[in-house]
């Protein structure tokens, strides 16, 4: 044993001394090291203060552009599953400032002043900027959520809605610095923004149409002079001008800048200074001011909301010979027609503004505009319906909800402009899609083997009866299978609407403007099918209250809805002599002419 210990020693004596130098070299030198470095102070971080992180960034990748690909019948089906964008915390925060702002614009006895404090305080003038600069961070799911309260002041949701979409622009258009020495001001509330992009056409006969230019003056300083429509006199003037011929770029006036002046709800701008928003495109300043067309639409479906709630507050205390007005079919079927139609609305709404939360660069500017012509064209309707059953006796109240609706149906721009950018911006990206095959049906003699194999694919278009491969019903609640073909009968019918107006008109087809409003309406109507679909089979799966109800509403609005996008599509494919616009257009053309009714009285005789 003591010889065994004494030859292993004897073997290894020198690893122990090794180890030694070597464990008391590296010791100095990290001693040292540790002795060079500066000393690490622990730093210490007040948590309560939030504001120094920003929200975190949940969006997906980018995908193509929905309803624009809608023109060509394609159709992405994972959209199907309604968005949902906010978490448990978000969502919480969300109903706590919804509380807050409810308690106050609920009530009718608050003045507007009192209405604006609670804006202020709940951080309401700087919801879309960053939590860094005294914001909340607000996507646009929010935003609308937060509007639906506002918009009880018709006023102050004007007002807030453009001031959100003037806090995007500046966002994007000012350099960083000169975007920190604004936004506490702006987002504090004592100064909003104002849009000023529609203008005033003119009396005068030498200038029909008006111009607001801007101009570099000796001292390279920019000065713009026009005249814009506007409601407010005070606060950040956000205006659109036209600069080298045809270029449109955004200017800042500051309040109190010297040339401003407000006659009638015209803001005049004479030589007045501005800051030029030069690093936002016009193609992005056109996407963002495009969210206006949101909030427009939100404000059009809470206007038609209220006047929903006030017939049924007119009508349930009431009787008609010996029996309870609401027990009416006639009232019930029009309360029914409205609820179907804030339902259908609502449901479009959230579904763009989760195109735009969810998704990296979304491409919704279609889909915006549509949202604001389907409440506004709809709206209109169903809200003379509804105010037609308390109207003698709940005149004033009446004519004030008719009076709102109506002035935002047309706030900015009318239903007809809008369906224009609609079918325009379609067929333009059908167009880049199909020229090849444009080119061969409008030239039939050079393609002939073409012609013949297109005529062979369409005949079940023309017998319209279209095959449904699109398997959408896949995607949904196995109930909603009927709802989900006679949507998707109508996708698979668009494209062919499409082929059939360039192939007929060629480059006119811009021109063609009565088909394309009739594009632009049928386009509407998919967009809106898809987003109530999609909710209700969301509901349903879920278990949220009232589910059922939800899966009759979409059922009920989607067969409802295919009749007509059906009636369109065939009017489309009939032409201007079947579909009667030829001699619209000629009766028209003979009224613009004479200024006269033309035809005789009917009690006009040529002999006795």
């Amino acid at each position: 044993m003591n010889v065994s210990r004494h030859l292993c020693v004897f073997r290894h004596h020198n690893v122990s001394k090794n180890i030694y130098k070597k464990f008391r070299s590296s010791s100095i030198n990290y001693q040292s090291t540790q002795s060079a470095q500066p000393r690490v102070v622990d730093e210490k971080f007040d948590f309560e203060d939030l504001k120094v992180l920003e929200r975190a960034e949940r969006r997906k990748a980018k995908i193509r552009p929905f309803m624009k690909d809608i023109f060509v019948s394609v159709y992405n089906k994972d959209l199907l599953a309604y968005p949902e964008i906010l978490n448990k915390e978000e969502s919480e925060a969300l109903d706590a400032r919804i509380d807050v702002l409810d308690k106050t614009f609920s009530d009718p006895e608050k003045s507007k002043d009192d209405r604006s404090r609670v804006l202020k305080g709940t951080r309401m003038y700087g919801a879309p900027a960053p939590l860094t600069n005294n914001g909340l961070a607000s996507n646009s799911t929010e935003l609308i959520r937060y509007l639906e309260i506002i918009s009880t002041d018709i006023n102050l949701g004007l007002e807030i809605s453009d001031h959100w979409v003037g806090l995007e622009i500046l966002k994007k258009g000012l350099l960083d610095e000169h975007y920190q020495q604004i936004i506490t001001d702006v987002t504090s509330g004592e100064h909003s923004i104002v849009l000023a992009i529609k203008e005033k056409i003119a009396e005068r006969i030498t200038q029909a149409d008006f111009r607001t230019t801007a101009e570099l003056d000796g001292q390279n300083v920019w000065r713009i002079t026009g005249e814009k429509i506007c409601n407010k006199t005070n606060g950040y003037f956000l205006v659109l001008c036209c600069i080298e011929g045809s270029r449109l770029r955004a200017y800042l006036v500051h309040p109190g800048a010297d040339g401003v002046s407000y006659k009638d709800g015209v803001v005049e701008f004479k030589k007045t200074t501005a800051t030029p928003l030069s690093e936002i495109s016009e193609q992005a300043l056109a996407q963002t001011l495009g969210l206006s067309r949101l909030h427009a639409a939100t404000l059009c479906r809470t206007t038609l909301k209220r006047a929903m709630h006030s017939c049924v507050e007119y009508v349930q205390p009431r009787v008609f010979s010996g029996k309870p007005l609401s027990e009416l079919s006639t009232i019930r079927a029009t309360i029914g027609e409205a609820l179907l139609n804030v339902y259908a609305a609502e449901s479009a709404e959230y579904f763009t503004a989760g195109l735009i939360d969810g998704y990296l660069e979304p491409d919704a500017e279609l889909e915006m505009a549509m949202c604001r012509n389907f409440i506004a064209n709809n709206g209109l309707a169903t809200m003379l319906k509804l105010l037609n059953i308390p109207a003698l006796e709940k005149a004033e109240e009446c004519e004030r909800l008719l009076n709102d609706m109506r002035h935002l149906a047309t706030y900015g721009e009318n239903l007809d402009s809008v369906n224009m950018f609609i079918a325009l911006n379609g067929i333009h990206h059908a167009g880049k899609m199909m020229s090849e095959e444009i080119k061969q049906i409008r030239n039939p003699v050079l393609h002939p083997g073409f012609l013949f194999k297109k005529a062979l694919a369409n005949r079940k278009q023309e017998k319209d009866d279209p095959t449904l491969d699109l398997f959408l019903a896949e995607h949904l609640h196995p109930s909603l299978r009927p709802p989900a073909e006679q949507l998707e009968y109508c996708v698979l019918r668009i494209k062919y609407a499409c082929e059939t107006l360039m192939s007929r008109h060629g480059m006119k087809v811009a021109t063609a403007y009565t088909e394309l409003s009739r594009l632009a309406e049928a386009t509407t109507e998919i967009l809106v099918m898809s987003a109530v679909l999609a909710r209700a089979s969301r509901a349903y799966c879920i278990g949220l209250r009232n589910a059922e109800l939800e899966m009759k509403l979409a059922a009920s609005f989607v067969s409802k809805t295919k009749d007509k996008v059906r009636k369109l599509i065939l009017e489309i494919d009939d032409g201007e002599y079947l579909n009667l616009d030829h001699f619209k257009i000629s009766f028209g053309k003979k009224v613009l002419e004479t200024n006269s009714v033309i035809v005789e009285k009917p009690t006009a005789r040529v002999f006795w």
